[in-house]
């Protein structure tokens, strides 16, 4: 059935939400929930930084829900979100944020710890997540669910990084499924950033000196920063994108 575009609800935007933000205590997990309360919505941070996770609660005020998890443990995650369920802090939307570049390594030398690692923090996670926010959610019009992925997802990434490319090319396809899945009721979207000028980019250049470096290879000519990144995923989770989902948005400057 065709609805009418005046018999669709009126949404109250992001100022009754509250969105659930992985990896939220520094970088681009940060970003996003400090828009987040700039949008007027209210923000859970969840990331095993606990210092980090204590400056960010400092610095953001009531609004803002912190709590030390590890999302790449089921039952952690399962916890975390029985204690927001049903509450005035249950989560409306979420960002699927906290991830890792994992240790550099040729694909003849790869160690299976370090797969097992870092798909569990970058994908296993993303379902742990994923299926915590579906049960104990609660109600908005405008509900989404923002997942991170990387341009690595179809670059390969750097020479030595390709576990990490492969677990952001399985988040690109596990988010048009979910879209899928879950429309109508919940709009599932990703982004890809590029070079974001955040310290995790130590970890996929070896030396922060290199960001600089390949800015030249960026038609915008500079990385972009975490505020870039976090502008986008507020879009996304917005009613202003009510018509975008299953959808992976380049963060990147052209690259």
């Amino acid at each position: 059935m065709i609805v009418a575009h005046d018999e669709i609800p009126a949404s109250p935007g992001l100022t009754q939400a509250v969105i659930l933000v992985t990896g939220g205590a520094s970088g681009i997990g940060r970003a996003i929930v400090e828009a987040a309360l700039a949008s007027g919505a209210r923000a859970v941070a969840w990331d095993v930084d606990a210092a980090g996770l204590a400056a960010c609660a400092e610095a953001c005020g009531d609004r803002l829900r912190t709590a030390r998890v590890d999302v790449s443990d089921e039952s952690a995650v399962a916890g975390a979100m029985a204690e927001l369920a049903g509450s005035a802090w249950a989560p409306t939307h979420l960002v699927n944020n906290a991830g890792i570049i994992g240790r550099r390594m040729a694909l003849a030398e790869m160690d299976p710890a370090e797969i097992d690692r870092v798909l569990a923090v970058n994908l296993k996670s993303v379902l742990y997540c994923t299926r915590a926010f579906l049960s104990g959610r609660a109600p908005h019009p405008a509900a989404a669910i923002l997942n991170l992925s990387s341009i690595a997802a179809r670059t390969g990434g750097m020479p030595g990084n390709a576990l990490y490319a492969t677990t952001k090319g399985a988040i690109a396809s596990l988010t048009v499924a979910a879209a899928k899945e879950l429309a109508p009721a919940i709009r599932v979207n990703a982004l890809a950033p590029g070079v974001i000028d955040t310290p995790i980019q130590g970890d996929v250049f070896g030396d922060r000196g290199k960001v600089a470096e390949i800015a030249s290879s960026i038609p915008l000519r500079r990385p972009g920063t975490a505020a870039e990144v976090a502008a986008a995923a507020l879009w996304l989770l917005s009613p202003a994108a009510a018509y975008v989902t299953g959808t992976i948005v380049d963060v990147a400057g052209g690259r």
